[in-house]
């Protein structure tokens, strides 16, 4: 698996600095721990968004998982990997909310976002087709675009994000993207005929 170079400084920074915070929490400072999360929040909502859209439970899901990763931090086996942890344990908790609240949740989903879908496909007549080519793809390649496009991270943030390499990264996003276009080309195809 290719991995950062240790000579990249911006990276090597990050997970100094990580595994200092890490440390801190560990010894009782909660302030450290506060600093940790408030860096990775982006990266964080993006991944529980890749999961459950744009519902309101993004918040409980992370609140959770935040709660979580501190009941566990001793469980942490290297410090400078505490990205990669968090974005798993949010993912786990963002599935493990969907499969709870599964049922309900999609009747108060459509009824709540009925209106507002339609006064912004009305905006932007292209919105409907994205939104539904985004849904079409798998939630690993949902969770990259999220984490590239929402989040607004590096292929670097995202790789270290996923406990992947750089390569895999951009070779997930093509494909994602390519599975976008194709799907819209092919509505488009269908809508015309």
């Amino acid at each position: 698996m290719e991995r950062r170079s240790p000579s990249d400084p911006a990276g090597r920074a990050m997970s100094d600095e990580d595994a200092v915070l890490v440390r801190r929490t560990l010894a009782g400072d909660r302030a450290a721990f506060e600093a940790l999360i408030a860096s990775h929040l982006p990266r964080a909502r993006a991944v529980a968004r890749s999961v459950l859209g744009e519902d309101p439970a993004v918040d409980d899901a992370l609140q959770e998982s935040f709660l979580r990763a501190y009941n566990h931090l001793g469980q942490l086996g290297d410090p400078a990997t505490f990205p990669a942890w968090l974005c798993v344990i949010v993912r786990n908790e963002a599935v493990t909310w969907l499969r709870r609240h599964a049922r309900s949740r999609a009747q108060g989903l459509e009824q709540a976002e009925e209106l507002s879908q339609r006064e912004l496909d009305a905006e932007n007549p292209r919105l409907p087709h994205l939104r539904a080519a985004l849904e079409s793809l798998s939630p690993s390649y949902r969770e990259i675009i999220a984490l590239k496009y929402e989040s607004d991270l590096s292929y670097e943030q995202i790789a270290e994000s996923l406990d992947t390499s750089v390569a895999n990264v951009e070779k997930r996003l093509y494909r994602a993207r390519q599975q976008i276009l194709a799907y819209i080309e092919s509505h488009r195809e269908r809508s015309s005929s």
